[in-house]
């Protein structure tokens, strides 16, 4: 399944400027308790892509992304970018 971080994007097939993330373990959303399973795909853009890119260079971080779910609501998952343990992969940027 995959989810964005803007919902207008949904659908589209220009995805300039955002990147895909791919989730390598399920993630429990902060306000709603639902879980995204690991292999989700996330269509990131906007100041989120920014923030993405910028913890891609400093590394050793983690953030909340925040994600519109399928239910038209919108929730944080807690995105890891430490070594030995990333849960999240970068599948594609879009420039």
């Amino acid at each position: 399944m995959k989810f964005y971080t803007n919902k207008d994007l949904k659908g589209t097939t220009n995805l300039q400027g955002t990147a895909t993330i791919n989730l390598k373990e399920d993630i429990e959303g902060k306000f709603s308790g639902k879980v995204l399973k690991k292999g989700t795909e996330i269509v990131v853009s906007g100041l989120q892509y920014d923030t993405l890119m910028d913890v891609i260079d400093d590394g050793n971080c983690e953030w909340d992304l925040i994600v519109d779910r399928d239910d038209n609501n919108r929730d944080c998952f807690t995105l890891s970018y430490v070594e030995g343990q990333t849960n999240f992969g970068v599948q594609s940027v879009n420039c």
